[in-house]
């Protein structure tokens, strides 16, 4: 009996999920989310597919800026950067070489040492186990202009809404892109702090949504999670069948998409804008969201009851390859380089 190769193995998975992934996604959404990635090149410096600051991590939540760090990175970001507070650092260096961790939110730092972190960010991601601390929700208000100085998208998930639900002007003058990951609590949070005396009908997603992304600023794009994703920017909202996630609510999920999210932040940025100047901010939204899904979908499959968020992260890369990219070109254009020069 002639035993099939590891990297035979390896294609009849990839073949499988892909195929897979393809039925439960909208080819709609892949074609419009796919020009939003950049190509990978042999040529390109390390740092070119995004740096991404975290801003997340309390001495009792460890875990949710490790998903989004590890998630951005599995995404195709290129550096990540944790910002915690001291006594979360230790623990979160433990979890991953791969993130950069820097005591950050509660140690008294030189503004010239503070801008030099900020300037090597390309997006931020504010409130994975941020906490409630005041001192620390201070702190990120006092970010927030010299974030803006940088020129870099925000997203804002956890706790990073709770401190908008308590700051609701602050991105009033914020020049690049917003992106907020509420679910259906954290909606109605933000809706009541921000659209205070407005007649509104909070569970009206389509509706309130669009009122509550012009109200906090100018380029704010809200992801309202729930079984159905309602993506609203401005007067702009998505309506793609959604993809079907699973029913599993372990902890860590939103720090996923959070993290991913960050990433397509970033790559929004450069993307063209020809179907419409909001058209690469929502899609950003989209794939993020749709990426999330499929992981999570795939992943119940394989685990059921007993899927944690660490499943989910192990199903990324496969995932997104199949859905929005191609490496084995880029296998192929080395293999024939190499060959040319035998």
């Amino acid at each position: 009996m002639i035993k099939p190769s590891t990297t035979s193995i390896f294609l009849i998975t990839h073949r499988l999920m892909s195929a897979m992934a393809s039925n439960i996604v909208n080819s709609e959404v892949i074609k419009h989310c796919k020009p939003l990635i950049p190509e990978l090149s042999y040529s390109k410096h390390k740092g070119e597919s995004g740096r991404i600051g975290v801003f997340g991590g309390s001495k009792d939540f460890t875990g949710a800026p490790y998903y989004a760090g590890m998630s951005a990175l599995r995404t195709g970001a290129d550096l990540v950067f944790v910002f915690c507070v001291h006594a979360a650092a230790q623990p979160i260096k433990s979890y991953s070489p791969e993130l950069m961790v820097v005591p950050f939110l509660d140690v008294d730092m030189p503004k010239e040492e503070e801008n030099s972190w900020l300037k090597k960010l390309h997006a931020g991601i504010i409130g994975p186990g941020l906490g409630r601390d005041p001192d620390v929700m201070t702190r990120i208000k006092t970010l927030i202009p010299s974030l803006k100085s940088a020129n870099i998208p925000l997203v804002f998930d956890a706790d990073g809404l709770f401190f908008l639900s308590e700051n609701p002007t602050v991105l009033k003058d914020y020049s690049n892109d917003i992106y907020l990951t509420p679910n259906a609590h954290e909606f109605s949070l933000l809706c009541d702090a921000v659209l205070k005396g407005e007649d509104i009908t909070v569970a009206d997603y389509e509706v309130t949504g669009k009122l509550l992304s012009k109200a906090i600023g100018p380029r704010v794009t809200v992801v309202i999670k729930g079984e159905r994703d309602i993506i609203v920017r401005g007067d702009s909202i998505l309506n793609y069948e959604n993809t079907k996630g699973s029913p599993r609510r372990c902890g860590g999920q939103g720090d996923v998409l959070s993290g991913c999210l960050g990433t397509f932040a970033y790559w929004a940025t450069k993307a063209d804008q020809k179907e419409g100047k909001d058209a690469p901010q929502l899609y950003a939204a989209l794939a993020a969201t749709t990426i999330v899904k499929v992981c999570n979908r795939i992943a119940f499959e394989d685990k059921g009851r007993g899927m944690l968020t660490t499943d989910i992260l192990q199903k990324l890369p496969l995932v997104f390859d199949n859905l929005f990219d191609d490496k084995w070109k880029y296998l192929i254009d080395q293999n024939k380089l190499l060959l040319n020069k035998k």
